[in-house]
């Protein structure tokens, strides 16, 4: 009877070693992935509330400049004045409009104002917008029909010439009211007198003459006080000097495009004659939103955006897709809602503004009057991270959304997961070949291999293996001789490896670095290029004497204004003290830009000499200039300090510290690189390295003689 042959126990030591590391890496990689998810996913939330936070801020206080304006200007008494003006001369007009007048301005408001309301579908008759009054029309006709300006211009005229006593007031008043427009930044400017009449606006546009309680443009579309009907009801509910604002409205006099109103109140000694009503259009709270388009600055990435919703769950600012690339957001808007007529409307009123609508869960909280944090889908049905809150403005319930597509936030972790999974690729195999040398060891079953084995493991590879004869044992100890010798060479192999890693990292770094580097600190981020040092030393305590009040004064001095100097050559400051200061050119960059050392230290050297003149004294720079490797980085944790190493900073401080009052000394590799200055090699300087050839700087010519190289025997 056959039996099965028993699984070895080398298979099954491998077996075990395998899986065990197998699970340790699989789960540990797991483990980094979820920490590493919910820690992408924590700064994101966190980046984006704190843009939302600034953006609801911004908002709040834009509109609360606007408000403080317009309170401003109702309290103005030039303001009171003209209205009072206005409104008297307003109701003397005894004139009207003649039926061909009325023609006229119906074809204005054909040609002009209604052209994007018809194609928006809504069927508004232009001579329902003619003012009621006799007053209104005979105005209209003189200022807008007969206005010799065009649509946005039509603020240029002063007097309509008719001889009439408003035209007269007009003339007084409107330029001092046209320059309080442009400052208060608004779009338009009214005067409504105290039953409701628009006895003045700006710009002249059609509801000038109208009445905003009950004329055509007190109420919306759909019968509702809306713009500028809204803000002359909350007039009546709030005290006088308080600015009432109104949620954003189409609006017909600026030909649809959306806009908002505030007012206030203006009082006449004690009676309310009226009040002052402006026009804000959307834009001004979407460059609120967005600072003015600039993404990156608000760190929103490539999907990023800000946006305000309205009680009604409608856009009141333009969204980042509409804005960036118009086309492609109907396009999306088609595929989400199946609405092209929604879409053509958008495109023919030239925003989204009141038509997008976003409801989801961040504006459902943000309406509730909470803030949000989480997943949602947006307007576009695009999965973001997004984060609400409501704005304080006024009563309108404005809510801030910021967001940012989930795919932007995914791809960090798929980087991160691309990472794991090389990492795995290259670690599986290396185990299955650990685990399998690790149990053939394991399993040797003599005791001649078993001491042999030990002996190899305590590190003694020059001893024999006992031979166990031709056979499988026999094999097993001629393959452990083998595995002796071959650790024996591997470790050889490691030594000269570490060596000569050694060898490369003392070329590039100081050698206290070497072993940190290679235990794996990180605190330490050196980069080695060639570059430029420039060694200056100012003795101030020539100039201050024993006051050392005047010598820190005289180095604060020359430390603050060195700074300036800096930035035009672009240079850097390694180290500084009292008495010496350390700088670099030239890292990161093509070239040791010498020429730009040599004109920071000759600019230097002026300043030195321009602050000792302003002392009464002659300040004196010594300046030592080297160029080669260096390497530089940032070091410690808690204090950070920036470093250089190599031959250039030693050399450039060597040469500063010979240098004669005034003089700039350079080794050879700055003289080579000045091609065009004045240099003259110096012959003797004691205290000088024999292989270091000293040059001194006189400055800047249009072409010298090459300079000779030194002898470095």
């Amino acid at each position: 009877m056959n039996r099965a042959r028993p699984t070895s126990l080398r298979r099954r030591l491998s077996t075990a070693l395998i899986g065990l590391a197998l699970v340790a890496v699989l789960l540990l990689s797991a483990v980094i992935y979820v920490f590493a998810s919910r820690l992408i996913d924590d700064t994101v939330q966190s980046q984006l509330t704190a843009v939302r936070d600034g953006r609801v801020e911004a908002l709040e206080a834009g509109m609360a400049r606007l408000q403080s304006r317009v309170s401003a200007l109702a309290a103005n008494s030039s303001v009171e004045a003209a209205l009072v003006d206005l409104s008297n001369e307003f109701q003397q007009i005894d004139g009207d409009a003649t039926s061909e007048e009325i023609g006229e301005l119906v074809a204005v408001y054909d040609t002009e104002f209604l052209p994007p309301i018809v194609d928006a579908g809504v069927d508004l008759p232009a001579i329902d917008l003619v003012p009621q009054s006799a007053a209104g029309r005979y105005l209209q006709s003189r200022y807008i029909a007969q206005n010799p300006n065009g649509f946005d211009e039509r603020d240029r005229l002063d007097d309509a010439g008719d001889g009439s006593g408003y035209s007269a007031a007009h003339a007084e008043h409107h330029p001092l009211l046209r320059s309080l427009m442009e400052n208060a930044g608004t779009a338009d400017l009214f005067l409504v007198d105290a039953d409701g009449n628009v006895v003045y606006s700006t710009k002249k546009r059609i509801e000038f003459g109208t009445n905003g309680l009950t004329g055509p443009y007190a109420n919306n579309v759909d019968g509702v006080k809306a713009g500028l009907g809204e803000v002359l009801d909350k007039l009546t509910t709030v005290a006088v000097g308080d600015t009432v604002v109104s949620d954003s409205v189409f609006y017909v006099p600026t030909a649809g495009d959306p806009v908002f109103f505030l007012a206030a109140a203006i009082r006449s000694e004690r009676e309310v004659v009226g009040a002052i009503v402006t026009e804000v259009p959307v834009e001004v709270v979407t460059a609120a939103m967005t600072a003015q388009q600039d993404w990156e600055l608000l760190g929103l990435g490539d999907t990023g955006e800000s946006y305000i919703v309205g009680v009604d769950r409608q856009l009141r600012s333009d969204s980042r897709a509409w804005l960036e690339d118009p086309d492609d957001y109907l396009r999306r808007f088609v595929d989400q809602y199946g609405d092209q007529d929604e879409a053509d409307l958008i495109a023919t009123i030239g925003s989204p503004v009141l038509l997008q609508s976003v409801d989801n869960e961040a504006v459902t909280a943000g309406l509730d009057g909470t803030e949000f944090v989480g997943s949602v889908s947006n307007y576009l049905g695009i999965e973001t991270l997004a984060t609400s809150a409501p704005a304080r403005v006024a009563d309108l319930g404005w809510v801030v959304v910021v967001e940012l597509d989930e795919s932007e936030t995914d791809n960090a972790l798929n980087s991160l997961l691309r990472g794991i999974l090389l990492v795995l690729a290259v670690l599986l195999p290396t185990i299955a070949l650990v685990g399998a040398f690790l149990a053939r060891i394991l399993t040797k079953p003599a005791k001649s291999l078993v001491r042999s084995a030990s002996l190899i493991a305590d590190g003694d590879l020059q001893g024999e293996v006992e031979d166990l004869g031709d056979n499988e044992l026999g094999d097993v100890g001629r393959q452990l001789q083998g595995v002796a010798q071959q650790l024996e060479s591997q470790e050889q192999a490691i030594r000269d490896e570490e060596q000569h890693i050694n060898d490369m990292l003392a070329a590039l770094l100081p050698k206290r670095l070497i072993d940190r580097v290679r235990q794996g600190e990180r605190a330490i981020k050196d980069i080695v290029d060639t570059a430029t040092v420039v060694s200056v030393t100012v003795d101030v305590s020539e100039v201050a004497g024993d006051d050392p009040d005047l010598e820190l004064e005289i180095a604060e001095q020359l430390n603050g204004r060195v700074g300036a100097i800096m930035e035009r050559y672009g240079v850097e400051r390694i180290r500084q003290s009292s008495g010496s200061q350390l700088f670099l050119t030239g890292l990161d960059q093509e070239d040791v830009r010498a020429v730009d050392a040599a004109e920071f230290t000759l600019a230097m050297t002026e300043l030195a000499t321009e602050i000792g003149a302003e002392y009464g004294h002659q300040l004196y720079v010594r300046a030592g200039m080297s160029a080669g490797d260096v390497a530089t980085g940032v070091l410690g944790d808690d204090q950070l300090a920036f470093g250089v190493w190599g031959d250039p900073p030693g050399v450039a401080e060597t040469l500063a510290s010979l240098a004669g009052p005034g003089q700039v000394l350079v080794d050879v590799n700055v003289a080579q690189a000045l091609s065009e200055w004045d240099i003259e090699p110096v012959a003797e300087l004691p205290g000088l390295a024999d292989n270091i050839a000293a040059y001194a700087v006189n400055g800047p010519l249009s072409a010298i003689a090459e300079i000779p190289q030194p002898d470095r025997t």
